[in-house]
């Protein structure tokens, strides 16, 4: 826009200067026309480049600054076509008794128009640039003056001249603009004149996350748009009432003065919020800005990496590492508390066949099929995780072996009773199970799965679909009509 300016007031001034040095009235009108070429557009050039320095975004768009362009171009043709119509000048002569040809000029009534459109703009370019000044206080005070400057300055020196005050008659408006275009240049080497900021408004209401502003008596000063989402209840008579008034606690929890805090609505929503201070120019706190950021889809994307981590994806319960890590803290917990635990590692008995003859989406319905029988036998304290392709295993806390053997004796005689329906067929599923416990403190989660591991072996010696137990005195099959294992 700048770089537009400059051009047409190049072809403004130099086309006055070479009207100043001609030697006939012909030669004269010429290069008064190659001003108009120029000179026209150069006000409302200025006044887009004041309306876009102080943000008026919606100007960038042709619908509004094209037809402010269209004035100028009527003017411009009206000049050079005026000898047929003279609606710019009525007359054009040589001012008598000039050792050097001048020319005056009798206006037409486009000229009235042309001037006030002139005005208008650099008034209202002036105006903008004002009020933007009395925005941004004293930052950008260099910039905006220069700008104020090169408005002003030609347009009095455009009333002198069309009310007869200027020197000789003559027209001061390129000799001053001489002086308004190193102006500018002297701010642009200087001050970096057009990094302009962007206006406050543009900044606050585009941010996506919402912010309230308060003072130090808890009063809403200000918030944005995106803040309605988090807060309905802010509406325009919010503004001044008591922030606690229009804080929902039930959904974002006590209001944070001092720290960051993250909190979550009852519908599965998460935010962070952060109070920042607002400062005045003296660096004393004068209010509080408390910024709410939606963190949903961060948090939501933290439980799936979790979940993925620590769960089974075929499944749904835990994994081995999650198992394993599960199992570890239950076995100290029982060892400090003289409790007892014991485990169980069971698997599906001829999975590779399965596998083989129905494929494998039949295998891993015939594990989904398992997991979802041995649930039901299971506590809610109970650790419960795959363990291999089709090995799985469930910690029992505080149970003694006795009671985990029956408790893998009902999966296996449930799973024994309940075939596996599949598209085409029912498929008998059945499973072999090895039990362990906690024998000594030392025993650690390996210890006592290597025990299992050696009693589910013994079960698939025997030929499967029974249990084995890793008791004190070595492995013993399970029958559930025996009272008790051991003595």
């Amino acid at each position: 826009m700048f770089i537009w300016m400059s051009l047409f007031s190049v072809i403004y001034i130099f086309g006055h200067a070479l009207e100043l040095t001609s030697n006939s009235l012909a030669e004269s009108i010429f290069w008064l026309k190659v001003q108009y070429v120029g000179m026209p557009f150069i006000s409302p050039l200025a006044l887009l480049l004041s309306l876009r320095f102080a943000g008026v975004e919606r100007m960038r768009r042709p619908r509004y600054f094209i037809p402010l362009l269209l004035l100028p171009a009527f003017t411009t043709f009206f000049c050079l076509t005026n000898e047929w119509h003279h609606f710019m000048y009525r007359d054009i002569y040589l001012r008598p008794n000039e050792p050097q040809p001048l020319i005056d000029m009798i206006p037409g009534p486009w000229y009235i128009i042309h001037g006030s459109f002139t005005f208008g703009c650099l008034l209202f370019g002036a105006v903008i640039l004002v009020r933007y000044w009395a925005k941004t206080r004293l930052r950008y005070w260099k910039q905006i003056l220069t700008m104020i400057a090169g408005l002003l300055i030609p347009m009095v020196a455009s009333f002198l001249y069309l009310m007869g005050l200027s020197p000789h008659g003559m027209d001061p408006v390129p000799i001053v603009m001489c002086f308004t275009s190193a102006l500018y240049l002297a701010a642009i080497l200087s001050t970096t004149l057009f990094v302009a900021p962007v206006a406050r408004d543009r900044i606050f209401e585009s941010m996506r996350d919402g912010v309230l502003v308060i003072d130090l008596a808890n009063r809403l000063v200000d918030y944005n748009e995106a803040a309605l989402a988090t807060v309905p209840a802010l509406q325009p008579s919010s503004i001044g009432k008591n922030i606690i008034d229009i804080w929902d606690t039930n959904i974002l929890g006590p209001l944070p003065y001092n720290a960051e805090v993250e909190t979550h609505e009852t519908d599965g929503r998460y935010y962070r919020i952060c109070p920042t201070p607002v400062l005045d120019r003296k660096g004393q706190q004068i209010g509080l800005a408390i910024v709410l950021i939606d963190t949903t889809k961060q948090k939501t994307l933290e439980h799936r990496l979790t979940q993925l981590a620590y769960t089974d994806g075929l499944t749904q319960i835990s994994n081995r590492s999650s198992l394993m890590l599960k199992s570890e803290e239950a076995l100290k917990d029982a060892v400090q508390h003289k409790h007892a635990l014991s485990m169980l590692l069971f698997d599906i008995d001829l999975f590779k066949r399965i596998n083989d003859q129905y494929g494998h989406a039949a295998g891993d319905e015939a594990i989904r099929h398992i997991v979802s029988i041995a649930k039901r036998h299971i506590r809610p304290t109970d650790i419960f995780g795959r363990y291999g392709g089709e090995e799985f295993v469930i910690c029992l806390p505080s149970m003694p072996i006795q009671e985990a053997a029956q408790v893998a004796e009902q999966i296996r005689k449930d799973i024994e009773q309940n075939p596996l329906r599949l598209t085409d067929c029912e498929l008998r599923v059945t499973a072999s199970f090895g039990v362990s416990c906690l024998q000594k403190e030392t025993d650690t989660v390996d210890a006592l799965l290597q025990r299992a591991d050696q009693a589910l072996y013994a079960s698939k010696a025997a030929g499967r679909n029974v249990i084995h137990v890793a008791s004190f005195g070595g492995l013993v099959p399970f029958h559930a009509s025996k009272k008790k294992l051991f003595k």
